[in-house]
């Protein structure tokens, strides 16, 4: 960033905790909507086996976005936010060049990686047929590192803007480009097969086989799509930084101590990214565990006793599938689960970004009322979010799956038990990743890696040991995701307030909203099994979502589960807290 730019840029607005936090949740939510846009025509279009094949790539895609979203700018924003409240923004400008050259270098170390790697990574998973996909995806990674630095940096100086506007132009990308790739893939290869009988020069027996021989390149167009949108993002983010400059001014230069060396920094830098890094990975443990076992055992699990796995299956399978191509089916129908399951975590995960510079710099400070305060908003807010939104995937897991997937009934029977397990498990999930990211900022950076270990540890034993299984299979797999995620997250919480020397109100914190949306979630269940009675299903669900989520807000309140900090925090809060008290709905 040159002199020029930063004078062009007065002063910084810097944002709250939950004013940073509703900026990063409207972006994600409308990268969540935007990809509903996407993924649910992509699976309709390419089915449970295509978004097998999408997501033996995609999965890896979001470990490493949730690097660039979670993981590597917490290294940067953790080291700008303390130097920012020093005053030291010298150091501040230094961190952003050096961060940008180390991801540089990673990025496309592990974009070779990748490439090269494709191969043997899908022969370990026994799905050769996702080689396209993974190979394509390789370019992501260099970008993605690329929005690490910007993303860090801005966060850091408590500006949610940059993250938040990157995000959505990524999302856009991936919604044209992927939908336009996957599409062309798939009318290229279906075409050649009625003009020649043969797909991409593979001669096809039948419209089945050709349509199931397409798959894994209209998968890897979708997959093209997404690295195409990580370079849109990076862009964005460089052309913002060269033209609006990121609010440092030259009085604040002038005035700032000289910086520390380039060593030393980059030293500082890599100690808190790798544990941070790891850490990062708990949101994405469970897919990167999933990645590399259920194909695999389903496998084993097939060849022990393939008829009991056909015959609880039996009608959802294609029949035109070979056997060999049942279990990356099973992991697609999986991941139909797990798409929706995944929406909650990324809405949380905005908590702890936006979190994090502020938990840092009242750790930094030494000011205790201040961390104490931050720490108990973040839980209760996400408790707000999360026990709801888990409690109405258990009740409405079926009704859900079949709105979004209308064409894939048959395999929504199998979704459906999964996803009612991972409704519970997404409470646990959608906590944990604020929590580690207020234990980096205190820094307690190792404290995720160590609790992700065991934790991964637990899921794979399940994994390995009951997937393998005939009778139980792919089912087992929520399950495995539900113990990993509970186990860190009640060692974490405990370690957390231990570590900063604070104590949380557990009845409000936890209690009140988990019985509010007990209450919420009954009346989902009751509200869909009434209407769907004399209405459609899809328009059932619909209703059921909003007179619960009706019944919850007023739940809260009834409850007092609400409190006024978290009103303050509120742009325009004072005026909507003094409101809510007298009306005697918040104390």
């Amino acid at each position: 960033m040159t002199k020029k730019g930063s004078a062009r840029v007065p002063a910084r607005n810097k944002q709250t905790f939950l004013q940073g936090a509703i900026i990063l949740l409207v972006a994600t939510v409308l990268v969540k909507v935007i990809g509903v846009l996407f993924k649910m025509p992509l699976t309709n279009i390419i089915g449970a086996t295509g978004m097998g094949y999408f997501n033996i790539a995609y999965g890896l895609f979001n470990t490493l976005y949730a690097l660039s979203v979670a993981g590597l700018p917490v290294a940067v924003a953790k080291m700008v936010a303390e130097n920012a409240a020093a005053r030291r923004f010298r150091d501040v400008r230094r961190i952003h060049h050096l961060s940008t050259l180390a991801f540089l270098v990673t990025g496309t170390v592990g974009t070779l990686i990748m490439f090269f790697g494709a191969k043997p990574y899908v022969t370990f998973n026994k799905n050769e047929e996702a080689l396209y996909a993974v190979a394509v995806m390789a370019p992501a990674i260099l970008f993605v590192c690329l929005t690490s630095s910007f993303r860090g940096y801005y966060e850091g100086l408590r500006n949610m803007y940059p993250t938040a506007v990157s995000q959505v132009v990524e999302a856009l990308g991936k919604l044209v480009f992927g939908m336009l790739f996957a599409t062309y893939m798939m009318d290229k290869g279906m075409t050649e097969y009625e003009q020649l009988g043969t797909v991409f020069g593979k001669v096809c027996a039948s419209p089945e086989h050709a349509r199931l021989d397409v798959l894994p390149y209209a998968a890897a167009g979708a997959i093209a799509g997404i690295a195409v949108s990580t370079v849109l993002g990076t862009l964005y983010l460089w052309l913002r930084h060269h033209v609006r400059g990121d609010g440092i001014t030259q009085s604040e230069l002038k005035n700032s101590p000289m910086p520390a060396g380039r060593r030393k920094l980059m030293r500082s830098l890599v100690r808190i990214a790798v544990p941070v890094c790891l850490g990062s990975l708990v949101l994405n443990i469970t897919t990167i565990i999933d990645i590399s076992s259920i194909t695999n055992r389903l496998s084993t699990a097939l060849a022990k006793d393939s008829a009991t796995i056909l015959g609880m299956y039996s009608g959802a399978i294609p029949f035109a599938m070979e056997i060999s191509g049942v279990p990356n089916f099973l992991y697609g129908t999986y991941t139909m689960a797990v798409t929706i399951f995944n929406l909650v975590p990324a809405i949380t995960t905005t908590f702890g970004v936006s979190a994090l510079p502020v938990i840092a710099s009242a750790w930094a400070t030494h000011n205790r009322s201040e961390l104490t305060r931050g720490i108990e908003s973040v839980l209760r807010i996400t408790s707000l979010v999360a026990f709801p939104a888990g409690c109405g995937l258990f009740a409405l897991a079926q009704p859900i799956l079949l709105l979004l997937y209308p064409s894939e009934a048959a395999a929504v029977q199998i979704a459906a038990p999964m996803l009612r397990t991972l409704g519970v498990a997404v409470m646990f999930v959608s906590l944990a990743t604020p929590v580690n990211s207020m234990l980096q900022a205190i820094g307690r950076v190792n404290v995720p890696v160590k609790l992700m270990l065991v934790g991964g540890a637990l899921k794979l034993t399940t994994n390995y040991i009951f997937i393998a299984d005939p009778s139980i299979n792919i089912q087992v797999a929520p399950y495995g995701t539900l113990i990993c995620y509970a186990f860190i997250l009640f060692f974490s919480v405990p370690i957390l307030c231990r570590s900063a020397e604070t104590t949380i109100s557990l009845v409000q914190t936890f209690f009140k909203p988990f019985m509010a949306a007990v209450l919420c979630g009954f009346c989902a269940w009751a509200t869909y099994g009434l209407c769907s009675k004399v209405i459609s299903q899809e328009l059932s669900t619909l209703i059921a979502i909003t007179i619960s989520g009706v019944f919850y807000v007023v739940c809260l309140f009834l409850l007092r589960a609400i409190v006024k900090d978290d009103i303050l925090m509120l742009p325009g809060g004072e005026k909507i807290a003094k409101t809510l008290e007298k009306k005697g709905l918040i104390r």
